[in-house]
């Protein structure tokens, strides 16, 4: 019991600490499916073992949210302070087509693995909640908060290369977003940052131009928010190295 109430501890402590960036959208599908540079003496299908990292930027806005209200209906709250901006660092590993890694979102960890080819990937990521929630004790106040705040997704890629090394492709995904927003309430500070959940599926398109040992890619994604009935675009820059 006394170990149990440790760990706990831990990982509330762990929460806190990354609390101002608990978002988790689909990761970058370009970092995904871009293989590690490998000397030409070590060119293959599939190389062995590999690794890389890439800092990405994401922009997004949501559009046409469902109004609700009982007196004046208006967009929800959270839809309208929601972020616009996303930092995402990510780092991972290659072992022939089986791919696995983490990275973090604004300051927030997340984990995923999948399987990526030269033309067709699939990637399955998720954020630390999941794994707390086990910890989760039915008696506490706040029982089934980091069950409230658990991102999880899928993402389908598809890709073609073409002259000098570019290379285009198509996304389509699926997930349980964790967003940020600036929460307000009476007390002090009046603003703070919080979080909200929603389920949404979309798809789009990106570029991978690689430059010398480096990529650099550009991707744009429209997807359909369902629990709040709204449209949202994101377009996102990455740096690989």
């Amino acid at each position: 019991m006394y170990n149990r109430l440790n760990v706990k501890k831990v990982l509330l402590l762990f929460c806190f600490i990354y609390l101002v960036g608990c978002a988790t959208r689909p990761p970058s599908a370009v970092t995904f499916m871009t293989p590690p540079k490998q000397p030409d003496s070590q060119n293959s299908a599939a190389p062995k073992s590999s690794s890389l990292g890439g800092i990405c930027i994401t922009g997004l806005t949501t559009v046409n949210a469902e109004k609700t209200g009982d007196v004046i209906e208006e967009t929800p709250f959270e839809i309208r302070k929601e972020w616009n901006f996303n930092l995402n660092v990510q780092g991972g590993s290659r072992y022939g087509y089986f791919a696995f890694g983490f990275g973090f979102q604004m300051i927030y960890p997340y984990g995923y693995i999948g399987f990526a080819s030269e033309h067709f990937g699939t990637m399955l990521w998720s954020n630390i909640f999941p794994l707390m929630a086990l910890f989760e004790d039915k008696n506490d106040e706040d029982y089934d908060f980091y069950a409230d705040n658990k991102g999880f997704g899928v993402s389908l890629i598809e890709q073609i290369e073409l002259n000098n090394g570019m290379k285009v492709g198509l996304t389509q995904h699926f997930s349980r977003t964790v967003a940020a927003y600036t929460a307000h309430g009476g007390g002090f500070p009046a603003n703070w940052p919080s979080s909200f959940y929603f389920y949404e599926f979309g798809g789009g398109a990106y570029l991978s131009i690689p430059v010398d040992v480096k990529t650099i890619g550009i991707e744009a994604s429209i997807s359909r928010n369902y629990t709040y009935k709204a449209y949202q675009f994101s377009l996102m820059v990455d740096y690989i190295i």
